[in-house]
């Protein structure tokens, strides 16, 4: 972890003393939620230093080393249960009004106990849908429902009560303006869409990040799910593309029928330091990509070459964007860059433009400093593009896991190896502990138990590396987009894998599996891509 890196020889002493400081840091400053006790930490509560395989890590209840259904697992606070009432008191809601198809749709919303309701009437709404922004009152700890609460954000394109429910999320924010999803569209359906826990202002306040966790987010999932149901009475599908994807999973996996089926694209299930994802980028694209993997590694042994020159460059970048480098620094910050721009090529651009996005060797600093920064976004290693997805972080440390770093094919041009991780981008000064079980959990209960399940993966995504296994799945399909990348869709298979897919997707809602008249698919109309690092070309309309 970096927040305190100070940059010497020594990158082993560095991390140790910054190890040293961050239960000190934890004890004064943490704050204090729902069954808390700041008199009994939680386990290696302050240790963001420990090795997977230490008994430590594994071995205790908190660390998942029991069944991940459990509520140690679930972030709740291992049996303490002392908190500050919030107020708050669950009452039974009115179906007399909500289940009444005669009275106006926000009427009825608005009958839903902890619902705020207000309706968007903007040009982007399509004809025959009604558009709502949405807040519900979820508790900040399942377990302990009475103590601290916070509003969720989520919107709603309402068509019809009966249609299907397509249930989204970006595993991120929310964007508040129309956005339409693939299956969403393909269906002509109804779109519920969720911003994910401690994301923007759907954060508990204060924050106990305890309370980050998969188990969390699915059961805010599950009571938002059975609290419009009582509207809603058609066929759910809950779809959502790469950190979206893995939560409408790890919702299956928790509340298995609360939607009938799940389309899941570009979703990992990664390890700690996930090797996978090194073997991955060493051979991407096979023979026919060679050329650009081998223009990619030349960019970068350019770039790190002349390290005191983009420094320089990423110095005045900071002046200009108005941006800090505290946390990471600016050394750091122009290692990592270089480092994913790699990973960003391939996940967000395409090989056919290898040439012409990646410039040769004899480039100027100037154009391989922009060339990085069009990749990868600089500012995304800023202190407020960490902040952003400081959450994401901190799920990537405790449970989610992340890539290997891709670095040793550049030998002593990286002055700091084994630092593009989950961990070195967590917030500084919350603790955390690694669950090592939380996800191979997951992927057994898809291969054991998983049911109606469609991944959609792109050949070229590095993330691909960590796909998920069907096993014994039932009525399960995994797609592969041949040189796909992150945005890979149902609608760029080949002509016969897209009619299967689309076909079991109507099958699974109900509908007839081929229709006259199928809907058309707009990739320009579906939500906005959040992410990490999303190269500001896509970023720029997530802006709403």
């Amino acid at each position: 972890m970096m927040p305190f890196l100070l940059f010497q020889p020594s990158h082993a002493a560095r991390i140790g003393r910054w190890a040293l400081l961050v239960p000190l840091l934890a004890l004064l400053g943490g704050p204090v939620a729902c069954g808390d006790d700041p008199d009994e930490p939680r386990p290696d509560g302050g240790s963001q230093t420990v090795d997977a395989g230490t008994d430590i890590d594994a071995g205790t209840d908190i660390d998942a080393g029991t069944d991940a259904g459990t509520e140690a697992d679930a972030g709740t606070d291992a049996g303490t249960v002392a908190c500050t009432p919030s107020g708050w008191v669950d009452t039974p809601p009115d179906l007399s009004v909500i289940q009444d198809p005669s009275l106006d749709l926000k009427v009825r919303l608005q009958a839903i106990p902890g619902l705020t309701v207000t309706e968007e009437r903007t040009s982007g709404v399509p004809v025959g849908y009604r558009f709502f922004v949405m807040k519900y009152n979820q508790p900040a700890d399942h377990a302990h429902p009475e103590c601290q609460r916070f509003e969720q954000v989520v919107t709603l394109l309402h068509k019809a009560d009966t249609s299907p429910m397509v249930l989204y999320t970006s595993g991120y924010n929310v964007s508040t303006g129309v956005g339409r999803s693939e299956p969403q569209q393909l269906l002509t359906a109804n779109q519920l869409s969720v911003e994910h826990r401690f994301f923007r202002s759907s954060t508990p306040s204060p924050a106990d990040w305890s309370h980050l966790t998969i188990r969390q987010s699915a059961d805010d999932f599950h009571r938002l799910t059975q609290a419009l149901k009582s509207i809603y009475t058609g066929k759910w599908v809950s779809t959502g593309g790469s950190k979206g994807g893995e939560t409408v999973v790890f919702f299956r996996r928790f509340h298995p029928d609360d939607v009938d089926a799940t389309v899941a694209y570009v979703a990992p299930i990664a390890k700690r330091n996930d090797e996978r994802f090194v073997t991955f980028q060493d051979g991407v694209g096979g023979d026919a990509q060679a050329a650009c993997r081998e223009r990619l590694w030349a960019f970068q042994r350019e770039v790190l070459s002349r390290r005191e020159n983009m420094l320089k460059l990423l110095k005045d970048y900071a002046v200009d964007q108005n941006a800090t480098y505290s946390q990471l620094g600016f050394e750091l910050a122009l290692e990592h860059g270089a480092i994913e721009t790699y990973f960003a090529f391939w996940q967000y651009d395409v090989a056919s433009r290898c040439v012409q996005n990646i410039p040769d060797t004899t480039a100027t600093d100037q154009q391989l400093f922009d060339a990085m920064d069009r990749q990868v976004g600089m500012n995304s290693f800023a202190d407020e593009g960490l902040k952003n997805y400081a959450a994401y972080y901190h799920q990537a440390a405790t449970e989610l896991g992340w890539p290997q770093p891709y670095d040793k094919h550049l030998g002593a041009l990286i002055h700091f190896p084994d630092t593009d991780t989950g961990e070195v981008y967590s917030p500084p000064g919350i603790p955390f502990v690694f669950r090592p079980q939380a996800m191979p959990d997951v992927q057994d209960w898809v291969s054991t138990q998983g049911q109606r399940l469609m991944f959609i993966y792109g050949s070229h995504d590095p993330w691909t590396a960590a796909a998920y296994t069907l096993g014994n799945a039932q009525d399960s399909y995994l797609y592969s987009v041949a040189g796909g990348n992150h945005g890979s869709r149902i609608s760029q298979l080949p002509a016969a894998q897209q009619a299967e897919a689309k076909a079991t997707l109507n099958r699974w809602m109900g509908l007839s599996p081929a229709l006259k008249r199928a809907p058309k698919y707009v990739p320009s109309e579906e939500p906005p891509v959040f992410g990490p690092h999303v190269p500001p070309r896509l970023r720029e309309a997530s802006r709403n």
